[in-house]
Protein backbone atom coordinates (compact mmCIF):
# COMPACT_ATOMS: atom_id res chain seq x y z
CA UNK A 1 0.00 0.00 0.00
CA UNK A 2 1.70 3.33 -0.82
CA UNK A 3 1.86 5.80 1.44
CA UNK A 4 2.27 9.60 0.77
CA UNK A 5 2.72 12.84 3.50
CA UNK A 6 0.83 15.35 1.51
CA UNK A 7 1.89 19.41 2.66
CA UNK A 8 -2.13 19.75 3.40
CA UNK A 9 -3.88 16.68 3.99
CA UNK A 10 -1.15 15.14 6.13
CA UNK A 11 -0.47 11.20 5.88
CA UNK A 12 -2.81 9.70 3.69
CA UNK A 13 -2.49 5.83 2.53
CA UNK A 14 -3.60 4.81 -0.84
CA UNK A 15 -6.59 2.67 -0.91
CA UNK A 16 -8.98 3.01 -4.53
CA UNK A 17 -8.22 6.89 -3.06
CA UNK A 18 -5.94 8.37 -0.83
CA UNK A 19 -7.43 8.04 2.68
CA UNK A 20 -6.65 8.79 6.20
CA UNK A 21 -8.50 8.26 9.48
CA UNK A 22 -9.40 11.27 12.09
CA UNK A 23 -11.30 11.96 14.95
CA UNK A 24 -14.08 14.10 14.76
CA UNK A 25 -16.65 15.48 17.97
CA UNK A 26 -20.00 16.74 16.12
CA UNK A 27 -23.62 16.55 17.44
CA UNK A 28 -22.46 15.30 20.90
CA UNK A 29 -20.83 12.35 19.47
CA UNK A 30 -17.11 11.61 19.01
CA UNK A 31 -16.69 9.35 16.06
CA UNK A 32 -13.21 8.27 13.84
CA UNK A 33 -14.18 9.51 10.31
CA UNK A 34 -12.63 8.68 7.29
CA UNK A 35 -10.95 11.61 5.19
CA UNK A 36 -10.82 10.61 1.56
CA UNK A 37 -9.32 12.75 -1.53
CA UNK A 38 -10.54 11.01 -4.55
CA UNK A 39 -7.64 9.60 -7.10
CA UNK A 40 -7.71 6.65 -9.47
CA UNK A 41 -4.74 4.23 -10.13
CA UNK A 42 -2.10 6.30 -7.61
CA UNK A 43 -3.15 9.94 -9.26
CA UNK A 44 -2.07 12.81 -7.05
CA UNK A 45 -4.07 14.59 -4.59
CA UNK A 46 -4.70 17.91 -6.68
CA UNK A 47 -4.84 21.52 -5.40
CA UNK A 48 -8.17 21.08 -5.81
CA UNK A 49 -8.33 19.16 -3.05
CA UNK A 50 -6.09 20.68 -0.74
CA UNK A 51 -8.08 24.06 -1.12
CA UNK A 52 -11.27 22.23 -0.57
CA UNK A 53 -9.59 20.80 2.99
CA UNK A 54 -8.08 23.93 3.87
CA UNK A 55 -11.90 25.26 3.70
CA UNK A 56 -13.99 22.53 5.43
CA UNK A 57 -11.03 22.77 8.23
CA UNK A 58 -11.61 26.76 7.99
CA UNK A 59 -15.04 26.28 8.27
CA UNK A 60 -15.89 23.39 10.16
CA UNK A 61 -17.60 24.96 12.93
CA UNK A 62 -20.40 26.62 10.61
CA UNK A 63 -21.06 23.36 8.85
CA UNK A 64 -21.87 22.09 12.64
CA UNK A 65 -23.78 24.81 13.51
CA UNK A 66 -25.78 24.89 9.86
CA UNK A 67 -26.03 21.33 9.06
CA UNK A 68 -28.76 19.87 11.76
CA UNK A 69 -31.04 22.64 9.99
CA UNK A 70 -30.52 21.76 6.54
CA UNK A 71 -31.26 18.21 7.94
CA UNK A 72 -34.22 19.19 9.53
CA UNK A 73 -35.77 20.93 6.24
CA UNK A 74 -34.84 18.21 4.03
CA UNK A 75 -36.43 15.34 6.14
CA UNK A 76 -39.78 17.34 6.43
CA UNK A 77 -39.74 18.28 2.49
CA UNK A 78 -39.55 14.55 2.26
CA UNK A 79 -40.88 13.31 5.27
CA UNK A 80 -43.95 11.51 3.02
CA UNK A 81 -41.82 9.46 1.28
CA UNK A 82 -39.40 8.63 3.56
CA UNK A 83 -42.04 7.39 5.71
CA UNK A 84 -43.66 5.42 3.00
CA UNK A 85 -40.52 3.50 2.63
CA UNK A 86 -38.63 3.64 5.71
CA UNK A 87 -39.16 2.04 9.18
CA UNK A 88 -38.56 5.46 10.82
CA UNK A 89 -38.99 4.89 14.90
CA UNK A 90 -42.10 5.73 16.50
CA UNK A 91 -40.73 8.54 18.31
CA UNK A 92 -39.51 10.27 16.14
CA UNK A 93 -42.26 11.74 13.60
CA UNK A 94 -43.26 14.80 11.43
CA UNK A 95 -44.28 16.15 14.50
CA UNK A 96 -41.93 16.02 16.76
CA UNK A 97 -38.52 16.23 14.88
CA UNK A 98 -36.22 18.71 15.58
CA UNK A 99 -33.10 19.79 15.43
CA UNK A 100 -31.43 17.69 18.04
CA UNK A 101 -33.24 14.29 17.28
CA UNK A 102 -32.34 14.87 13.08
CA UNK A 103 -28.93 14.55 13.94
CA UNK A 104 -29.36 10.98 16.06
CA UNK A 105 -30.87 9.65 12.95
CA UNK A 106 -27.53 10.24 10.98
CA UNK A 107 -23.85 9.00 11.71
CA UNK A 108 -20.96 10.83 9.54
CA UNK A 109 -18.93 8.12 7.97
CA UNK A 110 -16.00 9.98 5.35
CA UNK A 111 -15.33 13.41 4.75
CA UNK A 112 -15.26 13.23 0.46
CA UNK A 113 -13.50 15.28 -1.66
CA UNK A 114 -13.60 14.93 -5.21
CA UNK A 115 -11.29 15.91 -7.76
CA UNK A 116 -13.33 19.63 -8.82
CA UNK A 117 -13.36 20.95 -5.80
CA UNK A 118 -16.13 19.32 -4.13
CA UNK A 119 -16.72 17.70 -0.90
CA UNK A 120 -18.96 16.77 1.59
CA UNK A 121 -19.91 14.45 4.60
CA UNK A 122 -21.05 10.40 3.38
CA UNK A 123 -23.43 9.78 6.31
CA UNK A 124 -25.43 6.72 7.31
CA UNK A 125 -28.96 7.69 7.62
CA UNK A 126 -32.09 5.78 9.10
CA UNK A 127 -34.43 6.38 6.23
CA UNK A 128 -31.61 5.37 3.74
CA UNK A 129 -29.98 2.37 5.44
CA UNK A 130 -28.91 0.82 2.12
CA UNK A 131 -27.27 4.18 0.40
CA UNK A 132 -27.13 6.99 2.70
CA UNK A 133 -26.89 10.19 1.90
CA UNK A 134 -24.61 13.08 1.16
CA UNK A 135 -23.95 16.14 3.14
CA UNK A 136 -23.01 18.29 0.28
CA UNK A 137 -20.42 21.13 2.03
CA UNK A 138 -18.70 22.89 -0.39
CA UNK A 139 -21.78 24.77 -2.68
CA UNK A 140 -22.73 27.93 -1.38
CA UNK A 141 -25.39 26.46 0.41
CA UNK A 142 -25.58 23.25 2.53
CA UNK A 143 -27.35 20.57 1.14
CA UNK A 144 -28.70 17.17 1.11
CA UNK A 145 -28.23 15.24 -1.54
CA UNK A 146 -28.01 11.59 -2.38
CA UNK A 147 -24.32 9.86 -1.69
CA UNK A 148 -23.96 8.95 -4.87
CA UNK A 149 -23.39 13.01 -6.25
CA UNK A 150 -19.93 12.64 -4.57
CA UNK A 151 -18.93 9.20 -5.78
Amino acid sequence: MCKINDLVFGVMKYDHSWVKLDDISVFGKDLEIRIVAEAYNNQDIIDEQRDAYKRYLEEFPKYILKTPEVLLKYYLENYDHISSTVNIPDKINKDNINKELITKLIKIKTVYFDRKGQFGWLCDCAWDSEHGICILLSSDEICVKEQDYLL
